[in-house]
């Protein structure tokens, strides 16, 4: 990397040793020259990051040559130091990006003023990058015929770069975290499109649905005759996954003798069916993701340290939407086209007001939840505008507050019991909504239904 360089312009007697001191106390490159003609000598033949100038007699700076080697060199810095406390120019300085800086002055002002001035510049270089990476991997998924993030946000164009960035590895694992309706299947589909995978299988699990006594067969497949009621072979999910990605939605939902079951095959990169001795090698991308806080998991060991380490190669956080409020718009826009467009119906505007309202909603369901509600919008709507009141927001209740009041004579169990079956009967006994209105996993709802004997119907819809 390059040292700072600066170059002075002007008199010997107007550099004070203070000034020269804290260049080369800093270890800067210092260049002098006392006219323009052998100033832009130096321009041309080093590297300078700040030019620094001197007020003359009548509270003047070398203003043509300020102009002329910004025409050429725009991205120097200036500052312009004024021994006599001539500030006649300081109107200028938001016009002309110049630092100005009056006697008396100390080295811990020049100090800030170029730390700032590098700092920025690191930021706007950090951002430039970022919307260059966020519109290469639009067109690529675009190309990919996948669905690209929407958003303008740092944090969005971040996770475009990661992606980017993750999926030009084929084989190392990932694990990303954040809130439920953040968006995690979104990004998983991400890495694959623009892998070398892409065109393999992308299978993804959702980890709190498989029941601890099946997981070897849903994992792993069986061979026909492996058990009593195996009338065909079965392909498990690893196979199914072969030569593509496989993901694992919830992975730290999985019971510990699951875990150290995946481990092993994380590690060996081999199955064998159930009732079969026939290694079946694997080769496939592991991506796993969770809407739990990983250390607090850690903690109360419910994860396996080895386990995380061999899923956390890399680690892609979601910020919840309420962290990241200038995507909401640019969301809100998007769904309002993709919605009108299945229901057949003109793009309709969005009232100001309840743009207001969405924008500052704390959106617990996150982009899912605006999804909803942007459907729901679409439908209901039968003015030439988009209002509150076709968003509903501030009416639905919090998951879990299943209101009835008789539940206050009962004991504690059978406030727990209706709770379940009130849950399952208004949705149809769809496990992932009624796990979500009672606040508790699918494996945990599962236990509880078992617990209170309460049927799954058959075959439960997930």
């Amino acid at each position: 990397m390059n040292k700072i360089g600066i170059l002075i312009l002007g008199d010997e007697s107007k550099i004070s040793e203070q000034l020269i001191g804290f260049i080369l106390g800093n270890g800067f490159l210092i260049h002098h020259a006392t006219e323009p003609i052998d100033a832009y000598t130096i321009l041309e033949d080093n590297f300078i990051n700040f030019v620094i100038l001197f007020y003359e007699p009548g509270g003047k700076f070398n203003q043509s040559f300020f102009k002329s080697y910004k025409l050429k060199y725009p991205d120097l810095e200036t500052i312009v130091i004024d021994d006599d406390n001539n500030l006649s120019e300081t109107s200028n300085q938001k016009k002309t990006s110049i630092t100005f800086l009056s006697s008396p002055y100390t080295s811990d002002d020049i100090q800030q003023i170029i730390e700032s001035s590098l700092t920025f510049k690191k930021f706007t270089k950090h951002k430039e990058q970022l919307d260059l990476n966020f519109r290469h991997f639009s067109e690529e998924m675009k190309n990919k015929d996948g669905q690209a993030m929407v958003g303008i946000s740092t944090a969005i164009k971040t996770i475009s770069s990661l992606i980017l960035l993750v999926a030009k590895s084929e084989d190392t694992s990932v694990i990303i975290t954040g809130e439920s309706g953040t968006g995690k299947e979104l990004v998983a589909r991400g890495i694959h499109a623009l892998s070398r995978r892409s065109q393999g299988p992308f299978n993804a699990v959702n980890c709190s649905a498989i029941p601890e006594s099946l997981f070897e067969s849903e994992f792993f497949g069986y061979r026909k005759g492996a058990f009593t009621g195996a009338m065909e072979k079965s392909i498990g999910w690893f196979e199914l996954a072969n030569n593509g990605t496989l993901f694992l939605d919830e992975v730290t939902e999985l019971p510990l003798l699951m875990q150290g079951k995946l481990l092993r095959v994380l590690d060996d990169k081999t199955i064998f069916k159930i009732g079969s001795r026939e290694e079946i090698k694997l080769n496939l991308r592991v991506i796993s993701a969770t809407n739990k806080d990983i250390h607090q998991i850690l903690d109360r060991n419910t994860l396996r340290l080895d386990l995380f380490h061999r899923l956390n190669s890399f680690h892609i956080h979601i910020p919840p939407l309420r962290d990241r409020k200038e995507d909401i718009p640019v969301l809100l826009q998007h769904f309002i086209g993709e919605f009108s467009r299945r229901q057949n119906k003109p793009e309709k505007p969005v009232d100001e007001q309840a743009i207001e309202k969405i924008v500052n909603h704390p959106f617990p369901g996150n982009v899912r939840e605006l999804k909803n509600l942007v459907e729901r919008a679409v439908i209901t709507s039968e003015e030439s505008v988009l209002k509150l009141r076709d968003f509903n927001i501030g009416t639905s209740k919090k998951p879990g507050a299943i209101a009835n009041p008789l539940l206050k004579t009962l004991n504690l169990q059978e406030v727990e019991r209706r709770a379940i079956a009130d849950a399952l009967a208004k949705t149809s006994y769809n496990i992932t909504r009624a796990a979500a209105m009672l606040s508790i996993s699918r494996q945990r709802l599962y236990r509880k239904m078992e617990k209170f004997s309460i049927p799954c119907r058959e075959f439960p819809v997930h």
